[in-house]
């Protein structure tokens, strides 16, 4: 199968024609550099599409949504050693289509899914590649799945709506035969990068950097339990643990959210917390957890323009879910705050001990949504909701999504260096436990609650019973 696009790119602009990228699409192309093979920072959703597909218009629409959008046609050069994006005045989209008809019917959507995590594994060349790579897997005549890669250095989750509403519009209007009905998109990845350094200098600049210095200062790595020495380098050899959440739960735990008067990510992260202290024994630790920008007119924009926040855990002696809510709250609000200065330049700011077996400043991450993926909208068709294709990697040591109102697709994605499967099922387990005890005895001290005695008697036990338990100090020789 040919992909179409990694022929020999057509003639770039020079160098003065680029910019320079935002903190966030710099680090991205440097730790590029570091691990040229890896798909750790790619972006794979697979949709089922069900209907009478107009493949030549949704070709075409593919095309446009790459005219539009024009970060997804923007290579990725060096330049005296730094990097440059230039955005190509034209870039044509290949949609790689495989007919799977002929396989007897159970076998097509296996073969399918095959070579969607083949595709999904395949590394982009940032210098060379479109940023986008589609694929249509046709399962029978009216039933076809659509899979898209691109490339976090362009694209982060707040991106996928855009993507599905441009790539829908302009579809609906070539099969209608009318013009497609889109914002004005006069905001383009190039204007944000110029805005996030303008932002970032100056007396605002020191008092960012002196307010994550003091935050971040003297703050311990978490030391989770592991199974297996850690390496002596972060491979990000890793898997998504896919889970949903019980309806009454995301309901029980959103109405207590209103009731406190604050937001389920708040409430969600106090639990998150908790659970990482009956694992770790610690009060104090860090969870990285992504936040949307405040730069105005990036809404109709794809791009990477989220920003990682440190949210420092400092959990008091003995405490109540209420009181823990709270504290998280005035703790967020403050990280919020100051959280124009990007994640890079926090660490240059911080600067925390180098450690190659792991991530800096955190290794454990959070993100608490608040509704499901967006989905594609084609006239004539059915459309499923996307789905993430695991890829075989992980970014941290740990991270936990939650999706709070449907409870859908949840996932906890682990290293598997670090983690057996087993010990990832308890965590899920662990943490939905925890949750309902939190909600239900919402006023009741914590060493009262019986889900977090359960989960430290249950590690005590295993230290006790094996005395060469291996722990994240450990490191494999």
């Amino acid at each position: 199968m040919t992909h179409g696009l990694h022929a020999t790119s057509p003639q770039r602009p020079l160098p003065d024609q680029g910019y320079r990228l935002g903190f966030g699409p710099e680090s991205l192309w440097y730790l590029d550099k570091l691990t040229p093979h890896s798909p750790v920072y790619n972006v794979p959703f697979l949709s089922r599409l069900c209907g009478t597909l107009d493949v030549e218009a949704f070709e075409k629409a593919l095309n446009a949504l790459v005219d539009r959008q024009s970060v997804l046609r923007t290579v990725f050069m060096a330049s005296g050693g730094a990097p440059l994006a230039l955005p190509l005045k034209k870039r044509k989209v290949s949609l790689n289509q495989v007919d799977l008809r002929h396989l007897p019917q159970p076998e097509r959507e296996v073969e399918a899914r095959r070579l969607a995590c083949q595709e999904a594994a395949a590394r982009f060349d940032l210098a060379r590649d479109l940023m986008l790579r589609t694929f249509l897997y046709r399962l029978a005549d009216q039933e076809f799945l659509f899979l898209f890669v691109t490339h976090h250095i362009v694209f982060e989750l707040g991106s996928l709506a855009i993507l599905y509403r441009d790539l829908s519009a302009f579809y609906n209007a070539f099969v209608m035969g009318k013009p497609p009905e889109l914002p004005p998109l006069t905001f383009q990845d190039r204007d944000f990068a110029v805005w996030q350094r303008n932002q970032l200098q100056g007396e605002r600049l020191k008092r960012l950097n002196m307010y994550w210095e003091q935050q971040l200062k003297d703050a311990p790595t978490i030391e989770l339990p592991l199974d297996f020495p850690r390496p002596r380098a972060h491979t990000h050899r890793g898997v998504r643990h896919f889970f949903d959440m019980p309806p009454e739960l995301c309901a029980r735990t959103v109405s207590f959210c209103r009731e406190l008067g604050t937001t389920p990510y708040r409430g969600l992260l106090a639990a998150f917390y908790i659970c990482l202290h009956c694992y770790s024994g610690q009060t104090d630790f860090s969870v990285g957890s992504p936040f949307a920008s405040r730069c105005p007119g990036i809404e109709n924009t794809i791009g990477f323009f989220a920003n990682t926040l440190v949210m420092r855990a400092d959990l008091p002696g003995d405490y109540t879910y209420r009181e823990l809510i709270k504290k998280v709250d005035r703790m967020a609000l403050r990280v919020i705050a100051n959280s124009e200065l990007s994640f890079e330049k926090v660490v240059e700011a911080v600067q925390p001990p180098r450690d190659p077996s792991r991530t800096p400043l955190f290794q454990v991450s959070f993100r608490g949504r608040t509704q499901p993926y967006a989905s594609l909208q084609l006239q004539g068709l059915v459309t499923h909701q996307p789905e993430f294709i695991d890829n075989g990697t992980a970014k941290f040591d740990l991270a936990l999504e939650v999706e709070i109102t449907t409870g859908k697709a949840c996932f906890i994605e682990y290293c598997t260096d670090l983690f057996r499967e087993q010990t990832i099922i308890q965590m899920e387990e662990d943490y939905q436990n925890l949750l309902s005890d939190l909600i239900t005895y919402r006023d009741s001290r914590l060493h009262e609650l019986q889900a977090p005695i359960a989960i430290r008697e249950r590690h005590r036990r295993r230290v006790g019973q094996d005395a060469s338990s291996c722990t994240s100090k450990e490191v494999a020789q």
